[in-house]
């Protein structure tokens, strides 16, 4: 990455919407559903499940999260009639939890009811390390009564090996990732060797305890530490991982894996509200970002 990139990752946020919806569709799969779908049957197809995202979050009004509610439930509905190989990962603040957690466990139940009946998988995603308590206590709460929904750990934040310990104890379904947050020093790591020590001694913990992983990285040396994990375990790991990856993000690693034969998921975001999901992708990227510029000025 050079400087010129770091510069335009910077600028991303005043870019006018239609430079950066040049590059959105690498990231989302479109505004409706249908094309969300499309986007399922063609990574079904390359031998990949899929998670469907119904971009979002932190809503102002409650009446915002019955919709989208109701919008998930069609989400698992069409997936499970169309015969895609997929799931749903759902965000808290889109389901009301800054406005009300009652009413945002209410929801997530009512989704999770929908999602069993098609038996279907709900995975709650994390957010900013304000949401994680409350994420967690609701999981949990739902989880009693539905064992179809699981939820994420992020890598970088202090607590995560506590939260892991407890997690690998009741046997919940987690997802690893690193964290995207930006967060306090005393909160989270850092450093990014930390954050992949982190990273994988979560991963360990959570196989060992006999827990479903998903391993979410684009991190060639994470993926390279989970195949070793996974070695080092042994044939127990059968049937309780899989590698994921976002739509988009380091397609010929993630072609890799699955040619490997490790089975792998890719998160696949749709919606109204691509812009401020690309925006952010690209201020994470900004190599990416530095290309689209010399894209746009013809240059090499």
């Amino acid at each position: 990455m050079n400087a010129l990139d770091r510069t335009v990752a910077g600028l991303v946020p005043r870019l006018p919407r239609p430079v950066v919806g040049l590059v959105a569709k690498r990231y989302i799969a479109g505004e409706t559903l249908d094309s969300a779908l499309a986007t399922a049957r063609s990574l079904n197809a390359a031998n990949m499940s899929v998670t469907m995202d119904v971009l979002g979050e932190n809503i102002r009004h409650l009446d915002e999260a019955a919709r989208t509610v109701q919008l998930y439930q069609e989400v698992v509905e069409r997936i499970h009639s169309s015969g895609v190989v997929g799931n749903v990962s759902v965000k808290l603040t889109h389901f009301g939890l800054k406005l009300s957690r009652d009413r945002c466990a209410e929801n997530l139940r009512t989704l999770a009811t929908t999602a069993e009946r098609a038996g279907m998988f709900i995975r709650i995603d994390m957010e900013d390390s304000s949401t994680t308590s409350d994420t967690l206590g609701i999981f949990e709460g739902v989880r009693e009564v539905y064992p179809n929904v699981g939820v994420v750990i992020q890598a970088y934040l202090r607590r995560s090996e506590n939260d892991v310990r407890e997690l690998a104890r009741t046997g919940a379904r987690v997802r690893v990732c690193k964290g995207i947050y930006r967060e306090p020093l005393d909160i989270a790591f850092h450093d990014p060797e930390e954050i992949r020590r982190s990273f994988l001694r979560l991963v360990e913990i959570l196989l060992e305890g006999g827990s479903h992983v998903a391993i979410a990285t684009h991190d060639e040396k994470l993926v390279e530490g989970a195949y070793r994990l996974l070695d080092r375990i042994g044939p127990s790991v059968q049937g309780r991982y899989e590698f994921q990856m976002l739509l988009g993000v380091r397609e010929a690693l993630r072609d890799e894996i699955v040619a490997k034969g490790h089975p792998l998921r890719v998160y696949v975001p749709f919606g109204e509200q691509w812009y401020a999901y690309s925006v952010r992708r690209l201020r994470e990227n900004p190599a990416i970002a530095g290309h689209v510029f010399r894209a746009l000025l013809g240059l090499k």
